[in-house]
Formats: C-alpha cells, sequence, structure tokens
C-alpha cells in the first residue's frame, strides 16, 4: 500500500506547471460544457440554418490570413536580402505548412519555428536568421495587436457593450505589452546590457527547471550559447534600427493577418444572421489567440472556444448564438488548416527529406 502511494506521489510531483495548467483548463471546460449543456444544444440547432454561400468566403480568406502571417516575416528576410527565390506559391505553401505543424505539434509557436527554420535553411537562411525574424514576426504582430487592442476598447466602452471586468483585463494586458516592449528596446539595445541579461536569463531558467525538475536537471541552458543567441538579436535589432523603414511591410502584412483572421469570425456569425459588434469580437478573439498559445490541444481546442465564447456572452451576446458561432468557425478553420496543410506538409517532406530525421542529426 505505502508503495502504491509513493508512487503516486512520485507521479504527482513529477508533473509539469504546463500539464497542471492544462489539467485545470480542462476541468473548468467540463464544467461549463455541463452548465451550458442546453445552451450547446440550441447552439447545434442554429447551425443548421446556416447560410453555406457566405461560409463559402471563408476559404479564401483563410488563405489570404496564413498567407499574410508568413509574409511578416518574409518580407522581412528579402528585404534583408537574406531570402531570395521564394516566389507567391512558395510561400503561401510554407504559410500552410507552418499553420499545419503549429496545430497539429501545439507548443505555443515552438513547433512552427523549427519547422520554419528547417523549410528557409532550404533557400540559404540560416537557423539564427530565421529564428530572429520570427520572433521579429511575433513582437510586430503583438504590437500591431496592441495597437488594434486599444482602439478596439475605446470603441467598445463608447457604445456600452462590454462587461467593466473585461474592460478592466484588457487595460491592464496593453499596459503590460507596452511596459515589456520598452523595457525589452532598452535591453536589447546595449550590448553591454544584452551580455548582462542574458547570464541572468540562463541563470533563471536553469534555476527553474532544476526546482521544477526536484533537482534532476541541472542546466538546459549554456551561458555561452545563450549569450551568442541574444548578442545576434542585439546586432539584428542595431541593423533594423538604423533603417526602420524595414518595419513598414511587416506591419502592413500584420494588419492584414489580424483583419482577415476577426472576419473569419464576423462571417460566421453574418451566415447565421447574427451581427457581433468588431470591437467586442476583436477583443475576444485575442483573449482567445493568446490562450490557446498554452494548451497541447489542436490550435488550442477547448479554452480557445470556451474565453471566446465566455467574452461574447458577458458582452451581450445571446449564448446560443455566441456557442453557435464560435463553434461552427472553429470546426470549419480548424478542418481547412488540417486538410489543406497535410497535402502541402507532405509534399515539402517529399521534395526535401524528413523534417524530423533532420532536425535531430
Amino acid at each position: 500500500m505505502n508503495k502504491s502511494n509513493n508512487f503516486f506521489l512520485s507521479w504527482l510531483t513529477s508533473r509539469s506547471l504546463k500539464f497542471w495548467l492544462n489539467t485545470a483548463t480542462f476541468i473548468l471546460i467540463v464544467v461549463i460544457l455541463i452548465a451550458a449543456r442546453k445552451d450547446i444544444a440550441s447552439a447545434f440547432k442554429d447551425i443548421g440554418r446556416a447560410d453555406w454561400l457566405v461560409l463559402s468566403l471563408l476559404l479564401p480568406l483563410q488563405f489570404l490570413s496564413y498567407f499574410a502571417g508568413t509574409e511578416v516575416f518574409l518580407t522581412y528576410l528579402r528585404d534583408r536580402g537574406q531570402l531570395k527565390n521564394v516566389n507567391v506559391l512558395e510561400a503561401t505553401s510554407m504559410s500552410l505548412e507552418l499553420n499545419f505543424m503549429n496545430h497539429v505539434f501545439p507548443s505555443g509557436g515552438v513547433s512552427g519555428i523549427g519547422y520554419m527554420s528547417w523549410r528557409l535553411g532550404k533557400f540559404g537562411v540560416s537557423a539564427g536568421q530565421s529564428t530572429l525574424a520570427q520572433i521579429m514576426k511575433y513582437v510586430v504582430q503583438m504590437a500591431v495587436f496592441m495597437a488594434m487592442m486599444i482602439l478596439a476598447l475605446i470603441w467598445a466602452m463608447l457604445t456600452d457593450q462590454m462587461a467593466n471586468w473585461i474592460a478592466v483585463a484588457t487595460t491592464i494586458a496593453v499596459v503590460s505589452f507596452v511596459f515589456i516592449l520598452f523595457f525589452g528596446a532598452y535591453i536589447i539595445g546595449s550590448e553591454k546590457r544584452m551580455r548582462s541579461f542574458s547570464r541572468f536569463f540562463a541563470d533563471k531558467v536553469n534555476l527553474l527547471v532544476f526546482f521544477l525538475s526536484f533537482k534532476r536537471k541541472k542546466e538546459v541552458l549554456s551561458p555561452e550559447t545563450t549569450e551568442k543567441f541574444f548578442l545576434d538579436f542585439h546586432a539584428d535589432y542595431v541593423a533594423l534600427m538604423s533603417d526602420k523603414r524595414i518595419l513598414l511591410k511587416p506591419i502592413f502584412w500584420s494588419f492584414v493577418f489580424l483583419i482577415c483572421d476577426v472576419s473569419l469570425f464576423m462571417i460566421t456569425f453574418a451566415s447565421l444572421g447574427t451581427f457581433v459588434n468588431p470591437a467586442i469580437l476583436f477583443i475576444a478573439f485575442g483573449a482567445a489567440a493568446l490562450s490557446g498559445t498554452f494548451m497541447v490541444t489542436p490550435g488550442g481546442t477547448g479554452a480557445y472556444e470556451t474565453i471566446m465564447i465566455g467574452i461574447l456572452t458577458a458582452s451581450g451576446v445571446p449564448a446560443t448564438e455566441a456557442f453557435a458561432g464560435v463553434i461552427l468557425a472553429r470546426v470549419i478553420l480548424i478542418l481547412l488548416t488540417l486538410v489543406s496543410g497535410s497535402f502541402v506538409y507532405q509534399r515539402a517532406l517529399h521534395k526535401y527529406g524528413s523534417f524530423r530525421t533532420e532536425e535531430k542529426s
């Protein structure tokens, strides 16, 4: 009996923080689904009355969304002279492959970054250049997203269609990101500060992993490797600041990407004959997208829908309509991603070899 108890305790203590966060989220989703079972049943009935001609607009719009998301960093690499001979067809293929990877192997975008570094390597882009370009993509997208979030927040508050707690949470998120952005620029702008930060970062990450692994792993980040990475990042940042115009195209494509993504949900709600305030929809989409990066399920499935529906209903959208619109959009979009992405992903593996094999070698 004691051995069984010890084994169980050992198993519990060996689980990662992400495991417990996902477990708690899963339990919360189950509770919400049980509580809202009547609304869900009504929502599925409402899906049957959707205008499928309107829904057909999702296909080209999703392709444009994925293409725009990849162009954020491809245009940056092209303007830096680090990427050549990639036409529109190849860029579209890579965008579908990237989103397929992030859905099938979700890990906060890490799988996608690794895959795209391997993919761009076939065109002469180094792993460091590719990684830095993709990090730039997330920073620019977040900056554009927060700017649009501020406008959405002002719009929603002026129309008095937002719950107070949503307004407060959104404001905290925006202020936090602005602080992180300026603090990050302050650190990155100095080689001396970057060296100091790289040592601090490596030490703290190793200490955290040492604590979470119950003293089994002492070092996961090498101070020398970490310093080299951050100094490369600093050099790229200095080059970028010397010609800020190079960010104009990434900013434009980030804007296109976000507009397309939110419009996908607007089209779905329109097919059901429901109008949702675009500002509220944008805030709900943003909160859901951020939460989805921490889930191990494809595309953050579960947490994504729960958070988006919760914000929409708290903002006055009838629960039945919120369930119907969000669920229908997510099912269609995930299926389109998996079907189209699997085809181009297999094509890339057939053409260039096994990504997993090369990654391990």
